[in-house]
């Protein structure tokens, strides 16, 4: 009972889009779908004691299940050729036999769906839409054949095995829904996959554009983002918040002393630093070069608490570079928002700040700069 569930779960984890089927899983079904409705034709030829028909079927079972190795070495091609041949000349010999009132001929719309599918799922065709339309037209003339051919072969079978020809003739129906039943829900699987599959590209492009690939922050592109809609509810709702920019001290000194490769390895422990001191909400991204940009939703006193917590958090750790040790400093500059500011100038401010900051003393957090120095 227990694997029924699992089993279930994982066709609505298919059908979802959530899980994917290989091509190999999915040609597969179809071959031995194929392969037990020739076994259950052989059984039913057998009671019309019809030998070479049951002959043929039972050898159209052992060419389907065959056809899985060609699965195995992506013969797609070749499995599109060989399973409209084989569903045509079943038509055929059906149909001289007994004429199309036993649906065999019914079987001759499969081939449309399935050789359309095949060329559509997979790279190997180089001109899958003619091939498609060549199999289907062959396929109905076929059907076209089947309704004008005339014998007398229904008649006599339907008075000689009444139950087991209705039988036939419903059952043809059913098998030939179920095929296309599966047909469209490869189609389903498909169109879920590849809608999954672009949303998980289009996910890791926009990761790709709005993230730093060294520090895992935020670029500066989206915190511009961040800032114009701040700036809208500031306006707006009047939801204050202020900024924090932060530059390493002596960054320069360390790439010249250690090397780039050292370098980077402080500026990925000090963005892990402050990520790790971000409270929820607030926005953090790397500025440039050496420069961090975090934005608190909140006053100025919120972001100066928060300066001073992440300076405390930096200036505790520290970078192990080639049997070196690279302590680490930093200075920040704090501004509160004002809704008459450009972004701009409020960037600057914070910038001004930060300067004064690098210029009296370094490793410091500086909300206000004294009266007598132009801030």
């Amino acid at each position: 009972m227990e694997q029924i569930k699992i089993y279930l779960k994982y066709i609505k984890d298919v059908i979802s889009g959530e899980e994917y089927l290989s091509d190999r899983e999915k040609y597969s079904l179809v071959l031995h779908i194929c392969a037990i409705s020739h076994i259950i034709f052989s059984i039913m030829f057998l009671g019309f004691g019809n030998i070479l028909l049951m002959l043929y079927n039972l050898l159209s079972f052992l060419t389907y299940e065959s056809m899985i190795s060609l699965v195995k070495n992506k013969k797609y091609m070749l499995i599109a050729l060989a399973f409209s041949l084989e569903v045509n000349v079943f038509v055929i010999f059906t149909t001289l036999a007994y004429g199309y009132n036993l649906n065999f001929n019914l079987f001759c719309f499969l081939i449309i769906p399935a050789v359309f599918y095949i060329t559509s799922m997979t790279k190997t065709f180089k001109y899958p839409f003619p091939f498609s339309c060549s199999l289907s037209v062959i396929s109905l003339g076929t059907y076209i054949f089947s309704v004008l051919y005339k014998n007398d072969g229904y008649i006599n079978l339907l008075k000689n095995y009444p139950v087991l020809t209705r039988i036939t003739s419903v059952m043809n129906i059913v098998i030939t829904a179920i095929l296309l039943g599966v047909f469209s829900f490869m189609f389903t699987v498909e169109m879920k996959n590849s809608t999954a599959t672009l949303e998980s590209r289009t996910k890791q492009f926009r990761q790709l554009s709005s993230i730093d690939p060294l520090t895992k922050l935020a670029n500066r592109r989206s915190m511009m983002e961040k800032l114009n809609i701040s700036m809208h509810l500031l306006r707006k709702d009047k939801k204050v918040f202020s900024l924090i920019l932060g530059d390493i001290d002596d960054f320069k000194k360390v790439n010249d002393t250690y090397g780039h490769d050292c370098g980077d390895k402080v500026l990925v422990m000090v963005a892990d630093t402050i990520s790790s001191q971000m409270r929820e909400g607030d926005f953090v991204c790397r500025w440039g070069g050496e420069e961090i940009l975090i934005l608190v939703n909140g006053n100025i006193d919120a972001a100066k608490s928060l300066g001073d917590r992440i300076l405390e958090k930096v200036c505790a750790n520290e970078v192990r570079y080639e049997n070196n040790i690279v302590k680490v400093t930093m200075t920040f500059g704090v501004a509160e928002a004002n809704e008459s500011f450009r972004i701009e100038d409020f960037i600057q401010k914070a910038d001004n700040r930060l300067y004064y900051g690098k210029t009296h003393g370094k490793c410091q957090v500086v909300d206000q700069i004294p009266n007598s120095v132009n801030s």
